[in-house]
């Protein structure tokens, strides 16, 4: 699935806001959801509050945010391999503040 991060400020709804649900996920950090239907939004991390990672799949045009690196690649799907030369890191980003 791929994120894009944003400072918290800029990420608005444009329909349904009031339909955006929060949850607790994990020791670090808050999922953003629709209550509705269930549709993954957002991830806010506990250690950089003052971003939010958003599902590029709900943009109206997804195509104008095209991804940088890839995270968390060691636990990909095993069959899966990307077809891009983007940077390639096992977990986080070697320059992620904050964590544990």
């Amino acid at each position: 699935m791929v994120f894009a991060t944003v400072p918290v400020g800029d990420l608005v709804f444009t329909k349904g806001a009031d339909l955006v649900k929060r949850f607790k996920s994990s020791g670090f950090g808050h999922r953003l959801f629709c209550g509705e239907c269930g549709t993954p939004f957002a991830m806010q991390v506990d250690h950089q509050p003052e971003t939010i990672d958003f599902s590029v799949a709900t943009l109206d045009e997804p195509k104008r945010a095209a991804p940088g690196f890839h995270i968390f690649y060691g636990s990909r799907i095993p069959w899966f391999e990307t077809s891009d030369q983007l940077p390639r890191h096992e977990r986080f980003r070697p320059d992620t503040r904050g964590l544990p």
